[in-house]
């Protein structure tokens, strides 16, 4: 994988890590622009298969943080 790849998980992680608590709001933007980032990068490099974990998985995170668990 490419290390832009990378970046694109650390921002998710960061709008869903616990240590630092961001507004809800925060985490919420943080979580979609870092899976967006993931999908775009997905779709132009032809990997279904992350493609699919990572809309699976950002359904999962974003219900996480509406729920507030």
């Amino acid at each position: 994988m490419e290390f832009i790849l990378y970046i694109y998980f650390c921002i998710v992680f960061l709008g869903l890590q616990a240590l630092f608590v961001f507004e809800k709001n925060t985490s919420l933007s943080m979580v979609m622009i870092g899976n967006s980032l993931i999908i775009y990068h997905t779709i132009e490099h032809q990997m279904l298969d992350l493609l699919i974990l990572t809309i699976l998985m950002t359904v999962a995170q974003l219900s996480r943080i509406y729920r507030g668990i």
